[in-house]
């Protein structure tokens, strides 16, 4: 909730009770509004925004203690469900910096292309806000794509790191970027690639981009069904027990998450023969790199980060 009750809105809210009678319903009514008003104003207080360039970006911001740097996956991926949980078990300890990156969340809505989209270019808006919020070090906590980001912002910027956390994290080089997809590819069943050989035909005939404005535009067109079903596809490999797998946690999933950003990055890690390897190993920077029994970067990501970080 607010730190003081004593906002606009709830004091506008005060005078409106005070000065009219109510029922016990409308005064319910009434509490209830507050409720709402209050926490939607609060939590809009956590979010805060910087500049790079002509792009405004954003992020939130819990706890106190030691600046703690939280990135999700993709790139594209809504920094919510896991992300908030993870604030909330650690915003005790350390002072949870939520961003949500470029192409993603509130940040979602700036160019994509080969210009905004670019490793270098995430690195720059984590220093960029690292400087805003006048952080000496911090941590940096990255899931898939995020692990890779910050790997390479520690890389680049070493003096101003004190720990890394790498959750199922994508590789530091080109090198291993395909056992990704062979390691995907093992897992499913002929049915389930003839199908999404099928899926991809239908919906490939529009640019993600295309997609993106699809999936809210027109949900129900073939090409978004089609979309949706691929990508659940893609989704249920990731699971040791499919029967798991929420309904509403993937619905949230696919609307939330802008697919866009994820062929550009592909191409650029192809492409640039993209390789920190070397810079790695010159850290002194402690790491806890963690992976589950699931996932599908393979033991070969793990041994590259390994060799190359205090663990």
């Amino acid at each position: 909730m607010c730190d003081t009750l004593d906002c606009d809105i709830i004091k506008q809210m005060r005078k409106v009770m005070t000065n009219t009678a109510r029922s016990p319903r409308q005064m319910n009514f009434f509490l209830l509004v507050i409720f709402l008003a209050t926490y939607s104003y609060c939590s809009g207080q956590n979010l805060k925004s910087f500049n790079n360039g002509p792009l405004k970006l954003y992020y939130e911001e819990y706890g106190k203690g030691p600046a703690l740097y939280i990135l999700s996956g993709g790139p594209g991926e809504a920094p919510e469900h896991p992300y908030r949980q993870i604030v909330d078990s650690l915003k005790s300890f350390y002072t949870c910096i939520l961003i949500h990156q470029r192409g993603s969340g509130k940040s979602r809505n700036i160019p994509i292309n080969q210009t905004t989209i670019t490793i270098k270019n995430y690195t720059e808006d984590i220093e960029l806000l690292r400087k805003q919020r006048g952080d000496t070090k911090i941590t940096l906590l990255g899931v898939s794509w995020g692990g890779l980001l910050v790997m390479n912002y520690a890389a680049f910027h070493p003096e101003s790191v004190s720990n890394l956390i790498l959750i199922c994290s994508a590789p530091p080089s080109y090198t291993v970027w395909n056992v990704l997809y062979d390691n995907q590819y093992a897992r499913r069943s002929k049915m389930e690639l003839d199908s999404m050989e099928s899926l991809q035909k239908i919906f490939s005939t529009k640019t993600e981009k295309e997609l993106d404005s699809l999936k809210f535009a027109n949900p129900t067109c073939k090409e978004i069904i089609a979309y949706k079903e691929f990508i659940a596809l893609h989704i249920r490999a990731m699971y040791y027990d499919r029967n798991k797998i929420s309904k509403k946690n993937f619905d949230d999933l696919f609307y939330s998450f802008n697919f866009q950003p994820i062929p550009l990055i592909d191409t650029e890690v192809i492409e640039t023969k993209w390789d920190i390897t070397d810079e790695l190993k010159k850290l002194k920077t402690r790491a806890l790199i963690v992976y589950g029994r699931q996932d599908d970067q393979g033991e070969s990501t793990f041994y590259l980060q390994k060799g190359k970080f205090e663990i």
